[in-house]
């Protein structure tokens, strides 16, 4: 497998940018299968208050759930200094999912402590930065549309399937463009009938 996908600064398109996130963890191309991007005013009116600000997603799903989230990390991959996940954020310790996401990480931009923390896959990255208080801009730079059918979609496991959106977008930390991220959400709330199962 290619593990030398190009960063998405170098990227000119949304589908470069989710094949260069999803290639350590997914066969080639099903990480665009059923997928488009969209502008952020063409996103329904929930997606845009979950995806269009400059905010950590820990800290915008908790808010439109009213409820903290969890990280579940499914699968993990390292090279030298460069981290990537795959994960699920869900409502506190239920298996509501509200995000499936991918970060891809050049861990020497941040402290030791920091790195230490985001390794052990316990705490939300987002929850970790700003504990630390770790200098960063958040830029989102495509938003995108996944059909309910689409493998990212999947990751929800609703009973009643619909489309999700998401972003794909960089944290800079100390000005360095440290952090890549794809992170596709769910608008519905929770009800006691509904679960990742």
């Amino acid at each position: 497998m290619n593990t030398e996908k190009q960063r998405l600064v170098e990227c000119s398109s949304a589908e470069e940018a989710l094949e260069s996130l999803c290639h350590w963890f997914f066969e080639d191309r099903i990480s665009v299968e059923g997928c488009e991007p969209v502008a952020a005013d063409a996103l329904p009116d929930a997606y845009r208050k979950l995806l269009v600000h400059n905010e950590h997603m820990t800290e915008r799903l908790s808010a439109y759930h009213e409820q903290p989230v969890s990280l579940h990390v499914l699968h993990e991959r390292r090279k030298g200094d460069l981290y990537s996940r795959n994960v699920l954020l869900t409502l506190g310790d239920s298996d509501f999912a509200v995000e499936f996401g991918i970060m891809r990480m050049n861990l020497a931009f941040v402290s030791s402590d920091v790195r230490a923390e985001i390794e052990s896959g316990e705490t939300p990255l987002g929850t970790i930065l700003v504990q630390h208080e770790v200098l960063r801009k958040i830029e989102p730079k495509w938003y995108l549309r996944f059909d309910a059918d689409s493998p990212m979609a999947s990751h929800f496991g609703r009973k009643t399937a619909s489309e999700v959106y998401g972003r794909v977008g960089i944290i800079h930390c100390n000005d360095e463009p440290a952090i890549e991220l794809l992170e596709i959400v769910r608008d519905n709330k929770y009800t006691s009938d509904e679960s990742t199962s």
